[in-house]
């Protein structure tokens, strides 16, 4: 037990010669903090983390008159007076009602309430094991959530003693509420063995509703587990996952299906959500970022047969709308290419195909002209007047500049406008006169943009024909790509 005081000095100076020692006047603060304790036996120490409210300690020696291990001293302020610091060191005997012993030890220390309850169903004693995992319900949650680490491995190690648990309990209920906690993120292809044999136990509709919760269905999007890295789990962990839980039997088929699928909605989601960003960078960016985890989907679906997700997954990124080649791209580096009789398997020849058509599309347009100065205004749900003017001056081929006096108001929602597509076009503001004039000029940004982009372009269709050799047709024709 560690306790911890916290004078203050109010005036400075106030030291007693030289041997560190201080003229102590107000108690601002104290507080007792359980850090160590061990069971009756004392074989087994354990760390915790208990505040101990002063109401539920009895000492015959105050703190104070004890010698404080460490001390921590800081002068006048300005604002306050001196503080000391003390820490201290005693010992304590916990005592509380014994039918909560089970429940108060396992809040400070999950991991040792799962070895427990393990124990109890090896031992034979399933129902003692559900009757004291029905103490933890009421925060079983909480200390699991708060937890990223415990004395043994952390939550990824939580994770698989509670799988195990799950399937000793033998009761759906139970083994639900000790697994709701976690989320997916926590999975890894080590744990489809435990995970199968629970499916096989509890039943589809069980495990349905346990992965739908894992996958964040009953959280908002803030809670724990709700996407934290979920794009690096995907790519690293998703096809050994499921290709592990299909070859424990009918009920990891089935639960590996739904795992996928969930993860295919996870990915379709996000796909969406990068497209409309209307940064083209950044738009560019989560496209990319979302290449191995679509890889890993497809690669996913090839492994345990899943022909329909596969199919539903390569048809829809192919139907989306240019901008998707950099996830195409991205999704294909991070292939494994499978030897030539297993290309089509995972989706990825049509991918390629599709990728292909579009850049020999885009390669096959004129180069801008020299003197060609005009630029597209992306639609941005705005057709207000001024937004209106702007675009009529973005595609003059001609115009280079424009000026005009505008409230700060209307200069900021085309300042917005320009930014937010990250067009070529510089703005300032003529602060003379009243409206200040807002001042539009076009830069050689706009040809350099394009030929980095067009060069991007030859050496990805490049690539793609020496690793993939797509073909010159795809289902979408040229017509329809944008």
């Amino acid at each position: 037990m560690t306790t911890t005081d916290e004078d203050d000095d109010e005036y400075p100076g106030d030291e007693s010669g030289g041997d560190g020692e201080y003229d102590v006047q107000d108690l601002i603060d104290s507080e007792v903090t359980l850090t160590h304790w061990t069971g009756p036996d004392g074989t087994r120490l354990e760390e915790t983390a208990l505040n101990v409210a002063g109401n539920e300690v009895c000492a015959s020696t105050p703190t104070g008159d004890l010698e404080p291990y460490s001390s921590d001293y800081e002068g006048y302020m300005g604002n306050y007076g001196n503080t000391l610091d003390r820490w201290y060191h005693r010992a304590a005997v916990i005592v509380w009602p014994g039918d909560r012993a089970f429940a108060n030890r396992a809040e400070t220390s999950p991991a040792w309430a799962l070895d427990e309850l393990a124990a109890m169903a090896s031992a034979g004693d399933a129902s003692g094991a559900q009757a004291a995992a029905a103490t933890l319900a009421s925060f079983w949650n909480g200390v699991v959530r708060a937890r990223t680490a415990d004395e043994r491995g952390g939550v990824a190690g939580l994770i698989g003693k509670a799988l195990t648990v799950a399937d000793d309990v033998a009761d759906a209920e139970t083994a639900a509420m000790l697994l709701h906690p976690f989320s997916v993120e926590n999975l890894t292809a080590a744990h489809a063995g435990p995970l199968g044999k629970i499916a096989g136990r509890y039943g589809q509709q069980w495990t349905t509703a346990l992965l739908q919760t894992w996958f964040g269905g009953d959280q908002p999007s803030w809670a724990y587990g709700a996407g934290l890295d979920r794009p690096q789990w995907v790519a690293d962990q998703l096809p050994g996952l499921c290709a592990g839980l299909h070859a424990t039997g009918n009920a990891g088929v089935v639960a590996a299906l739904r795992l996928l699928n969930l993860a295919w909605q996870w990915a379709r989601t996000e796909i969406r959500t990068a497209l409309a960003a209307p940064s083209p960078s950044y738009r560019d960016k989560s496209l990319t970022g979302l290449g191995k985890p679509l890889a890993a989907v497809l690669t996913a679906a090839a492994a345990i047969e899943a022909a329909s997700t596969r199919d539903t997954a390569s048809r829809y990124v192919r139907k989306l709308e240019d901008a998707v080649t950099a996830l195409e791209i991205s999704a294909l580096r991070a292939a494994k290419r499978p030897p030539d009789r297993m290309r089509g398997d995972a989706g990825f020849g049509e991918l390629a195909a599709d990728c292909a058509a579009r850049l020999r599309v885009r390669l096959a347009g004129p180069q801008r002209a020299l003197g060609d100065w005009s630029i597209e205004l992306p639609a941005g749900g705005c057709a207000c007047d001024l937004c209106d003017t702007l675009r009529a001056f973005l595609s003059d081929k001609s115009r280079r500049t424009f000026a005009r006096p505008l409230a700060k108001q209307r200069r900021q929602h085309i300042h917005s406008r320009i930014d937010a597509a990250e067009l070529p076009v510089s703005h300032l503001t003529r602060r003379q006169g009243r409206p200040y004039t807002l001042v539009l000029s076009k830069t050689d940004a706009l040809f350099a943009g394009e030929q980095e982009a067009r060069i991007r372009d030859e050496s990805d269709l490049e690539w793609l024909e020496a690793k993939w050799a797509p073909g010159a047709q795809s289902e979408r024709s040229p017509s329809t790509l944008y």
